[in-house]
């Protein structure tokens, strides 16, 4: 029988499980989302039902699954699969799940942080085919990020290599969830750039005027993807989001190519989906925090991966092993 892998992208308020073949292509898919108030136990259950009815009624051996990869939203233990814990839902603390998910099924499991797994995703299937040295940034609610050097997913002595958002970017600047100031990703991620798109509205009404018309006159519906409609209209305030954003990330990609000198950096995450209106003038400024030989050696690129980012990741880190 041909080989297949078990992918599973698991977030806080959506999973998707995923049986794939040997190639990476997704042969069938289940969603689950999160009800408020769900907890690990409630939220494992439904992942693990999801996965019985992929095999529909055979065992994992008997459906040709090989072995399952997972992509969890929070800090894993990567050498043993121990989930250490979820910042938004409760009960993931120390939970086992590679060794749950092995006596459950009788495969070898891998699990691995989100981030880690969303590189994988694009180094295999997505915008880092081919490539051999890359940096990984996922902008979304959060920023995270992952490092592959000669083909290989950089980990780190710990497991927490590639922590690219809580580089600090500003000194003395907003209060990350880390706990530091002036983080990329209390300045860059779509919360931070939604927020500082409601303090410019209600901190400079004439500026933020049409930020605050196109969120219907609610300060608290303006969100990144206001400041940026904004901006594309020409919008004098989400202009200056826009470029406050630009800004710090090309300090940051500027010292990652500086550091690093990767063939690509890839942006993925809802942040990234701002297409030209991000891209062009970013790669414009990074140029202006790096060194030219770094800067000429990589590209600058869209993820490719999309919304099932995660699950493909998840099929790529399965079959790693």
């Amino acid at each position: 029988m041909d080989a297949r892998f078990i992918g599973i992208d698991l977030g806080n308020t959506n999973q998707t499980i995923a049986l794939a073949d040997a190639s990476g292509n997704l042969l069938r898919i289940e969603r689950r989302v999160t009800e408020p108030g769900g907890t690990a136990p409630a939220i494992l259950e439904g992942v693990l039902d999801a996965v019985e009815t992929l095999l529909a009624g055979q065992s994992a051996r008997d459906a040709g699954v090989r072995a399952v990869g997972v992509g969890f939203g929070g800090p894993v233990d990567m050498p043993t699969g121990t989930v250490r814990l979820s910042h938004q839902v409760p009960g993931w603390e120390d939970v086992p799940l590679k060794a749950l998910l092995e006596e459950r099924f009788a495969v070898p499991a891998r699990v691995d942080n989100d981030a880690n797994v969303g590189t994988l995703g694009e180094l295999r299937f997505g915008a880092g085919q081919g490539l051999q040295d890359i940096v990984y940034i996922n902008i979304g609610t959060g920023i995270g990020g992952g490092l592959v050097f000669a083909g290989r997913l950089h980990r780190g002595v710990s497991t927490a290599a590639g922590e690219i958002g809580h580089t600090i970017v500003l000194p003395g600047g907003p209060l990350c969830s880390c706990g530091h100031r002036g983080c990329l990703e209390a300045l860059c991620s779509g919360t931070a750039i939604g927020r500082r798109a409601r303090d410019l509205a209600e901190g400079d009404p004439a500026l933020g005027a049409r930020l605050l018309t196109l969120a219907g006159g609610d300060p608290e519906r303006i969100t990144a993807k206001t400041a940026f409609r904004a901006a594309e209209e020409g919008d004098p305030g989400g202009r200056r989001v826009l470029n406050e954003t630009v800004e710090y990330l090309a300090i940051a990609i500027g010292n990652l190519l500086n550091l690093l000198n990767p063939q690509a950096i890839i942006l993925g995450g809802g942040v990234s989906e701002a297409g030209d209106l991000l891209f062009v003038p970013l790669r414009e400024r990074t140029r202006d925090y790096c060194m030219e030989p770094p800067y000429a050696a990589a590209r600058i690129l869209p993820a490719q991966l999309g919304y099932d980012a995660g699950v493909r990741g998840a099929v790529a880190l399965a079959m790693e092993g």
